[in-house]
């Protein structure tokens, strides 16, 4: 079966959550049988990681949006079985709604479009149109699926959450679980300035790292400074230097703000190594992939005080944080296990073509 993967960028030029789903994605696929080829805007025809990558040309980005109009010829000619759309992408959708000859196709709809709302009005009926006529329209929770306008009356969902190498991402019993640990781009909608307004508040606060970089990377540091945190800030970070991030961590925190963070996959691998969750309680996968009291705890959005009193709660048992450890390994294994969950995107694929 030969799949055209659609996205504006590729892991690993792109550190992105949906652009290494995609490369994970690929790279199992390939390992099936199946001929992958991937989509994205500018860049030119390259091989990545040994994947085949067509960029075709794009001027200019509009709202995180990239203008390419190379994507309707492309699409038009593609001689895909399948074409697998990851949203959001305007400019893939739009290009695929003048199309006369459309293949079969499968969505994977990874976020709701936030910070650029009031496009919706114009675009939202276009969007509706285009997953109603999706084979299938995969998202990563029932939780999305019904805080979603896009989705909740869909007729043609499939949950499918964001699985983890169990193999890669595993405990080391070694591990000091000395310091609290953020992963991701330090982006608004990450919560970042929550975080450190947390640490900033409290009366002794504990190590925290990091793990990440974008383009307020300066104001973080400049805030650390200025309020001389011990919050020490890692770039560039290696996979195997983030396994061990993770397995020395007491606690991941993500302190998400905004339903951009669909599902926060940086919470399945922090699980995997044994290590428990502090995160937002947004009406998203994330409150999900990180179960209350199991594996980790939840704080209001936004809320730096109660960020604070949730970190002193864990601070106070450790023979609760032992327990969060183990059951959050044991949900990673039972839930969040890669191949088993690409398998079932694989079947989505095929059952696309009919054959």
């Amino acid at each position: 079966m030969k799949i055209l993967q659609v996205y504006k960028d590729v892991f690993p030029e792109v550190h992105g959550g949906i652009e290494r789903y995609i490369h994970d994605l690929s790279q199992f696929l390939v390992s099936r049988g199946h001929c992958v080829e991937i989509l994205v805007a500018g860049g030119g025809n390259r091989d990545v990681n040994g994947l085949a990558v067509k960029g075709v040309w794009s001027p200019v980005r509009v709202l995180s949006n990239p203008v390419a109009p190379g994507f309707s010829r492309f699409l038009s000619e593609t001689d895909a079985d399948v074409v697998h759309f990851h949203l959001p992408l305007p400019s893939a959708v739009l290009a695929w709604t003048v199309l006369k000859k459309k293949r079969p196709y499968v969505v994977t709809y990874h976020s709701d479009i936030v910070r650029q709302a009031f496009v919706m009005p114009v675009y939202g009926p276009v969007l509706a149109r285009f997953l109603a006529g999706a084979h299938r329209v995969i998202v990563s929770s029932d939780n999305y699926i019904r805080t979603s306008r896009y989705l909740r009356n869909l007729r043609n969902t499939r949950t499918i959450p964001i699985g983890t190498d169990l193999e890669r991402f595993k405990p080391d019993e070694a591990a000091g679980k000395t310091y609290y640990l953020f992963v991701g781009r330090f982006r608004r909608y990450k919560g970042i300035f929550v975080l450190l307004d947390a640490w900033r508040k409290m009366a002794n606060p504990p190590d925290l790292i990091l793990a990440g970089g974008g383009g307020l990377v300066n104001k973080v540091n400049t805030f650390i400074a200025e309020h001389h945190l011990p919050v020490s800030v890692v770039s560039n970070v290696s996979d195997e230097e983030l396994v061990s991030l993770y397995q020395g961590a007491r606690a991941l925190i993500l302190p998400s703000t905004q339903r951009s963070e669909a599902f926060g996959m940086v919470q399945v691998e922090a699980m995997a190594c044994g290590t428990a969750v502090i995160s937002s309680n947004l009406p998203t996968g994330v409150s999900w992939v990180n179960s209350h009291g199991e594996t980790g705890l939840l704080f209001t959005p936004g809320d730096s005080s109660d960020l604070c009193r949730v970190v002193a709660r864990f601070e106070e048992s450790e023979t609760m944080r032992a327990v969060m450890y183990t059951k959050a390994r044991n949900r990673a294994e039972a839930l969040f296990n890669s191949r088993t969950l690409l398998r079932r995107v694989e079947e989505c694929l095929t059952e696309a073509t009919g054959i």
